[in-house]
């Protein structure tokens, strides 16, 4: 389950406009309609790709964005990753290396929605060890445009 260069083809395209039909996407990859339409297929049904509206927290109502980092007993990770997952603020998990075990993103609606996430749902936890949130005062860029390669030299353009 990898993407060659046409489904990375596809991919910035549709990163660029998702709306685009079939026929304007095999165009600007040089590849047929039919192909194209396969290929998304192929890609949405392994998962590898989600076509879906991205909009800023903050458009959405949410007045709070936190990065939260966890220490964690390895022992209980199975248990903290499931119960992270679970919960509707919290937008990305992600099992690290280095000074946290754990690092995840929540979207809310105020310090106090903050506090009772922490309070109530975190801290409790078995294995967790150490919890450290940081608030997100301005988001300077968010974007989705991961299938992209840029070139560094094309970076300080």
């Amino acid at each position: 389950m990898t993407m060659d260069e046409l489904d990375q083809a596809i991919l910035e395209v549709l990163q660029t406009d998702a709306r685009l039909p079939n026929r304007a996407i095999a165009s600007k990859v040089g590849s047929s309609e039919p192909t194209v339409r396969r290929r998304i297929e192929r890609l949405v049904d392994e998962g590898l790709i989600k076509i879906v509206a991205v909009a800023s927290p903050y458009a959405l109502g949410y007045q709070v964005v936190a990065i939260i980092g966890m220490q964690i007993d390895r022992a209980y990770q199975r248990q903290i990753e499931q119960a992270l997952c679970n919960l509707p603020h919290v937008h990305f998990v992600g099992l690290t290396l280095g000074s946290y075990d754990v690092v995840l993103e929540a979207w809310l609606r105020s310090t106090d929605e903050l506090l009772e996430l922490l309070a109530d749902h975190i801290a409790p936890l078995p294995g967790v060890q150490r919890v450290e949130p940081w608030q997100v005062l301005k988001l300077s860029k968010y974007n989705y445009d991961w299938g992209n390669q840029p070139s560094i030299s094309n970076s300080h353009h």
